[in-house]
């Protein structure tokens, strides 16, 4: 499970307009020469003995202060949106005779469940493994979630991709591992995945086979999270104990309800929560547009970081992700020859993601701050 969880909303960036270190005094506008110095030709070019060094460079006297705006540049900040880690949430259903209250219960419920996670703030996608319902007890999802084709065709992506697959009593895993080629461009790399599996019955496979063969079908599947809906013991509804399915969960940080309650209501709301809560903050934002009369320079931008009990801290720019390591804190481009997004680094990604009352000013106009 991600270490880091926030509630949603909890931090933004603000608007500011501060100051920032400048590079002092400048040279006098009047002379084209190095540091001010005249290197003309004409009469100005020979000089009496009365001048001085000091009167060539035009350097004020130690007591004097420089002139008003020598020695800080002017800083002008724009709102950037910091929003929810996507999440990806894959359902394999199954589809076997003794599941039809389950089939039945998955389909009613499915629009709230998704509505829920959507007005919450989180960018969801629905992967849903099973077959239609003139096949075993297959399942059709109504609209908004589905397309309103049913009860043969529900696909709506990129928020809803069914996959027709029938599903049998003891093979929910392998289903998904065969349909990877599927379902898999419905997920996005830097979404949370989870993985919720429904079924009355055991598994062919064991959880640690399934849990390295899932890992190894993408580098970004590697933190992702398990549920299942399965039976704890030997009630009216088992076919068979979901021990695997219950051990994975546990071992992933997931839901692991009890289809011996026959409760999808709750089943629904706790994996809500677990969807809802699980949803960090995104560490990587697009970068906002540059107030009105200024042009964007990607080497006049800096990030400064408030936690909200009264530290601020300035977050210096790195070349890329790899010199992350190196520095205390820090931030990258995207792409650094044409960037449109803004990226922590991964320690830096905690401290922001840690404080629930944070908050982060882009500032334009100064020079960027190297990180250290």
């Amino acid at each position: 499970m991600h270490s880091k969880h926030l509630l949603l909303g909890a931090m933004s960036v603000a608007l500011s307009l501060p100051g920032c270190g400048g590079g002092g005094g400048r040279a006098d506008d009047g002379g084209s020469g190095i540091g001010g110095l005249d290197t003309g030709t004409g009469a100005d070019a020979t000089v009496g003995a009365e001048d001085t060094m000091s009167d060539k460079l035009d350097v004020p006297d130690d007591d004097e202060p420089p002139p008003d705006g020598d020695d800080e540049c002017a800083a002008v900040g724009e709102e950037a949106e910091l929003v929810p880690v996507p999440a990806d949430i894959i359902f394999v259903v199954d589809n076997s005779g003794s599941m039809s209250f389950e089939a039945a219960e998955i389909q009613a419920r499915m629009n709230d469940f998704s509505n829920q996670i959507i007005a919450s703030g989180v960018d969801v996608h629905v992967v849903l493994i099973s077959s239609y319902p003139n096949n075993g007890n297959g399942i059709c999802i109504d609209a908004p979630l589905g397309s309103g084709g049913c009860p043969g065709s529900d696909g709506n992506p990129p928020t809803f991709t069914h996959v027709d697959e029938r599903v049998a009593s003891h093979d929910a895993w392998e289903r998904l591992l065969a349909t990877h080629g599927e379902w898999s461009s419905a997920i996005r790399p830097e979404a949370i995945k989870h993985v919720v599996v429904v079924t009355d019955d055991t598994s062919n496979m064991a959880w640690g086979e399934f849990h390295l063969a899932f890992q190894a079908l993408d580098p970004s599947y590697m933190d992702y999270v398990h549920h299942s809906v399965v039976c704890h013991s030997n009630c009216a509804s088992a076919a068979g104990i979901g021990t695997n399915y219950i051990e994975l969960s546990n071992n992933t940080g997931g839901v692991a309800a009890d289809l011996c309650d026959q409760d999808f209501q709750a089943v629904f709301d706790v994996l809500t929560t677990e969807v809802i809560g699980g949803a960090a903050l995104s560490c990587e934002f697009e970068i906002p547009p540059v107030p009105e009369g200024m042009e964007f320079n990607p080497d006049q931008v800096n990030l400064e970081f408030d936690d909200g009990m009264g530290g601020t801290i300035a977050i210096g720019r790195v070349d890329s992700a790899a010199d992350c390591a190196g520095v205390v804190d820090g931030w990258y481009y995207d792409d650094p020859d044409m960037p449109t997004m803004i990226e922590l680094c991964p320690q830096t990604c905690d401290r922001v993601q840690g404080a629930a009352n944070g908050k982060i000013d882009i500032q334009f106009g100064c020079a960027s701050i190297p990180a250290g």
